[in-house]
């Protein structure tokens, strides 16, 4: 890396501050060149700030401080320095380019995280918990991915890869030399410690499975017959009007997606067409996107008018869920009602355990209740194991392939030459998920997917 590099390091559009980046062998020469204070920033004091001016060439650009980090003491490994100035575009564009004149190139996606990744600085798990970290929507995520960042995946697996390390060295120097020379290792020992790792690659997977509310958020889907509030239920979960809502049956005819948080954890909620019998092709249609809505959610909250008789259309309209997923909404509570609602909707769709709340879309009543129900029931109330919860699916796929390498390594009834190559296979997907040994393809396709500046 003999090149220079530039690039605007925090989002597009007007703010208060912005950042301009520059890594490389001549950052300092650069930042000199466009930089205007007391004395040189190659004189400066390394990891401090010095107040000065922008310039391009006689222009003034703008007041700025400017960072100097001396390799290999900052981010990338190399000398960085960053010019925080006013956030306008215009000021940003112009700094950046007064950069590119005096020698800089702009950065690609992740360049400078990619310098930090050949540099030393982090291994590739960590380097692509950066990008989940900034990509993070809400304060789960962001704690996931810090726990990546500070090494709690290369943690994980280092004794994983430890272990098949001292397996293979074990197993090729039986192979390679006579009984006498070297102790031996009995194959029922080989292949019950191969199988300890196996056993703990396979938990490690279950529990990330487990964890994939957290890292992708909750889906959870708004269904019922028409007529009883969903819209106005998902606007005022949303607590903005995003949905059409209108006395007329079958105002919605498709489903409607946002994103919220709820403490602290992900939720995609999805508004449904009402659930009744319909002869217009785009309401069926609207209709079947419903069902389909309901039958992939990790909940559904099935809403009810807690003040209305039930009767057949709502009966026609419910489908169970075998794994409970079901919450039964009683909505309008703010109107009359039966004491006994709750219990005479369970009996009635045949759900007796089905977790039951009253709310009132309209005044707002029992919404903290339903949202608190719908985290504390599906992702128990506990954050998981962060490790396992912030894997991407990269990684949980070279996880799962070292899995299956130690399954048939275990299983395997052939001679010992057999086993090493499915043990050496494990060994470098573990590796991989760091970056050892990780092909330059995959390297780029990693760094390609970030923003520009990081």
């Amino acid at each position: 890396m003999t090149d220079t590099i530039a690039a605007i390091a925090t989002p597009l559009g007007a703010g208060g501050l912005g950042v301009v980046r520059v890594s490389g062998p001549s950052a300092l020469a650069v930042a000199d060149a466009v930089f205007q204070s007391r004395q040189p920033l190659s004189r400066v004091v390394p990891r401090s700030a010095v107040w000065g001016h922008l310039r391009d060439g006689d222009a003034v650009i703008d007041q700025a401080l400017a960072l100097v980090f001396h390799a290999p003491r900052s981010y990338t490994g190399e000398d960085v320095v960053e010019f925080s100035c006013h956030g306008g575009p215009a000021i940003l564009r112009a700094a950046l380019t007064a950069c590119v004149r005096r020698g800089a190139r702009v950065a690609g996606p992740g360049e400078f995280t990619q310098r930090a990744f050949l540099n030393g600085k982090m291994d590739l798990s960590q380097a692509e918990a950066v990008a989940a970290l900034i990509g993070a929507r809400s304060d789960a995520q962001a704690r996931l991915a810090l726990n990546h960042l500070r090494g709690g995946l290369a943690g994980q697996t280092r004794p994983w890869r430890e272990k098949l390390l001292a397996l293979i060295a074990a197993l090729e120097a039986n192979l390679d030399f006579a009984e006498d020379e070297v102790p031996d290792l009995p194959r029922a020992r080989l292949r019950a410690e191969a199988g300890v790792v196996r056993s703990a690659l396979a938990a490690f997977l279950d529990a990330a499975r487990d964890a994939r509310p957290w890292r992708e958020g909750l889906r959870v889907a708004l269904a019922g017959r028409p007529n009883v509030g969903k819209s106005s239920l998902f606007n005022a979960l949303l607590q903005n009007d995003r949905a059409i809502v209108t006395p007329l049956p079958g105002t919605t005819r498709d489903t409607l997606e946002e994103s919220v948080v709820w403490d602290g954890l992900p939720v995609v909620l999805t508004d449904t067409a009402g659930l009744r019998r319909a002869d217009d092709p785009a309401e069926r249609e609207g209709l079947d996107r419903a069902r389909r809505a309901a039958d992939t959610a990790d909940r559904v909250l099935w809403v009810v008018d807690a003040g209305a008789e039930p009767n057949a259309d709502d009966r026609d309209a419910f489908r169970p869920r075998t794994d409970g997923g079901v919450l039964l909404v009683l909505n309008k509570c703010d109107r009359p009602a039966p004491v006994d609602a709750e219990a005479r909707w369970q009996k009635f769709l045949g759900v007796p355990s089905a977790p039951t709340v009253r709310v009132s879309a309209v005044t707002g009543a029992g919404l903290d209740t339903l949202r608190r129900v719908v985290v504390d029931g599906l992702a128990g109330g506990n954050e998981p194991d962060a490790t396992a919860a912030g894997l991407n699916a990269r990684q949980r796929q070279l996880l799962a392939e070292a899995e299956a390498a130690l399954s048939r390594a275990v299983t395997d009834e052939g001679p010992d030459e057999a086993i090493a190559p499915e043990l050496r296979s494990a060994l470098e997907r573990l590796n991989e998920i760091t970056g050892d040994g990780v092909p330059d393809e995959v390297i780029h396709a990693v760094f390609s997917a970030f923003c520009i500046g990081k």
